[in-house]
């Protein structure tokens, strides 16, 4: 299935639809508290005006002292409600944005993602994702209210003084520009900090991967240099940042004072020569540093837009990988059995990569069930490629591949029933039994012993400590090669699979361990079909057919035709 979503879903913008309704709620509701913390201070200044120059007994103003509680209370809740609905927002859209890139990368296969580095991909879909919450949980209902709370402000002061409206109206537009100004780069040093993140990310997941070798080669402190320099670029470019950060609080803190100094300077001396009453000018003293509120609140989620749009350039990035699949892949739930796929008819394969270069060409072949089908051929002949095509890795730029039932009538979901054992087969932290079980969730007990037996792997769990229960490190720390092997053939068979593939299954395995996978492999090719790419001499010799390819042509033998060359 190709993506529903066009480029403009991954702008800030596009992702904010997904949330809209959050967003508008948060809106709404900082709007509703702004307009009751106006009418709190509007009470609170008139309580104050009658308390100290109209000698009102505080007895007599207990309603209002009820109505300035239940404006404040009514306010922070409102406030509370606010910032919980743009939380949601947040989290909403960064969950969603999250499955949307899991699912697409699924479609876009193993081949297609090895076109950008694996720490990049790894850093996207967790720091890059992470920073678009509080940009959509902050940083736009701040904006929102930047322009609500300030225009009701002046709305207010307008009513009740118009030099103080001058004052407040000039210098708070002022305020963003030159931060603006001071701020001109900081997208630029955002930009670069993200990749100086991708480059940490991905030198410490190389290191990792790698530490062995680092060993081997006596380049362990070469690595650690490597990775200080990488944290030192991290840090300088961090830095960068919080130097733009405080200078830009520094210029909204400079003006935002001088603004409501230069309020109170006017407001006394007017007041001393008794041009202004005291309640317009207390509750305009109290309303100007709650003009520049909405601003400094801004100003500090500021960075989560820079960081924000740095992450949507890379998720951008990561949405511009074409789609190797069709279809997605999904597990058959069937009610009834269904008929086993009895051929693939393979037609016309030519398939290449991203340097136009044919891979394969016109490659014709036909593979039945209850055959072993052995790939040979020299390293880069093709075979990994052929695989890929078989298990819809990649697509063909011509020629077709068609299942068939028992029936005759061509599958359109055969893809579905396929099951894969790559060369390096991937052990996750977990128990055994927890391990078979990601190829099938539900597995009983017995299913698990049934493909355990069938890959020549039970006998190795009965002698585990706890069996099917017993912990394995991650890429099965505590396995052999020749265990992690069967352990993945097992995997694969829980899932009943018509079409089984397997890349160089005994490769880095001692004699007698590739003797017993590929036993289990000849074993599983009764009532499936096998296809099984290999260099192996003990497993060719296995094969009821042997697929060779040579500069990207195949041709087929039988065992009978391959005995007699």
């Amino acid at each position: 299935m190709q993506s529903q979503h066009s480029k403009n879903d991954w702008q800030t913008a596009g992702m904010a639809r997904r949330a809209k309704g959050w967003l508008a709620g948060s809106v709404t509701l900082g709007g509703m508290a702004a307009v009751l913390f106006v009418l709190h201070l509007t009470l609170l200044a008139g309580l104050i005006d009658d308390l100290t120059f109209h000698s009102v007994a505080i007895a007599a103003e207990q309603h209002l002292l009820i109505l300035i509680a239940a404006s404040l209370g009514g306010s922070l809740l409102l406030q509370w409600l606010a910032d919980r609905a743009g939380m949601q927002a947040g989290l909403r859209i960064a969950a969603l944005v999250r499955q949307d890139a899991l699912r697409h990368l699924f479609r876009v296969g193993p081949v297609g993602c090895a076109t950008l580095p694996a720490g990049r991909i790894l850093t996207t879909l967790t720091e890059g994702i992470d920073a678009l919450e509080p940009y959509f949980a902050q940083y736009i209902p701040r904006a929102a209210m930047m322009v609500i709370l300030p225009a009701l402000i002046l709305a207010v002061v307008f009513h009740l003084d118009g030099w103080s409206f001058v004052i407040l109206a000039c210098t708070g537009p002022l305020i963003p520009v030159f931060m603006a100004l001071v701020g001109y780069s900081a997208q630029g040093i955002m930009d670069r900090q993200w990749m100086q993140l991708v480059v940490l990310g991905s030198s410490f997941l190389d290191s990792l991967r790698g530490l062995s070798t680092l060993r081997q080669l006596g380049q362990t402190q070469a690595s650690i240099t490597r990775m200080a320099a990488a944290t030192d670029a991290h840090r300088a470019s961090t830095l960068s940042v919080m130097k733009v950060a405080f200078l830009t609080s520094a210029v909204l803190e400079f003006f935002s004072s001088l603004s409501i100094a230069l309020v109170a300077v006017v407001f006394g001396a007017r007041l001393l020569s008794g041009t202004v009453d005291f309640r317009s000018a207390f509750l305009v003293l109290l309303l100007a540093p709650e003009y520049f509120m909405p601003l400094r609140a801004f100003s500090a989620s500021y960075h989560a837009r820079q960081n924000a749009t740095a992450a949507a350039a890379r998720l951008a990035d990561l949405f511009a990988l074409p789609d190797m699949q069709t279809t997605d892949r999904i597990a058959i739930q069937a009610e009834t059995p269904l008929s086993p796929i009895e051929k693939l008819v393979c037609s016309g394969l030519t398939a290449g990569y991203a340097d136009n270069i044919p891979a394969l060409q016109d490659l014709s072949c036909t593979l039945s069930r209850g055959l072993l089908t052995v790939v040979t051929g020299e390293s880069g002949a093709g075979k990994t490629t052929f695989l890929r095509l078989i298990l819809g890795f990649l697509q063909p730029s011509s020629g077709s591949i068609t299942a068939y039932e028992n029936t005759g009538l061509p599958l359109a979901d055969w893809q579905n029933r396929i099951a894969w054992v790559p060369q390096r087969p991937i052990m996750t932290l977990g128990t055994i039994a927890d391990i078979l079980r990601l190829a099938k969730p539900d597995a009983t007990q017995a299913e698990l012993r049934a493909a355990a037996q069938q890959a020549d792997a039970l006998e190795f769990i009965e002698t585990l400590p706890q069996g099917f229960e017993t912990s394995v490190g991650e890429r099965g720390a505590c396995l052999s090669g020749g265990q992690i092997k069967r352990l993945a053939l097992a995997r694969a068979l829980l899932r009943n699979p018509d079409i089984l593939c397997l890349d160089e299954p005994t490769s880095d395995l001692d004699p007698a361990s590739a003797q017993r996978v590929a036993q289990a492999i000849r074993r599983c090719a009764a009532h499936r079909i096998v296809l099984v790419a290999t260099h192996h001499a003990a497993l060719i010799a296995l094969a009821d057919q042997t697929l060779h390819i040579s500069q990207g042509h195949g041709e087929i033998f039988s065992a009978n035709q391959r005995a007699c060359a």
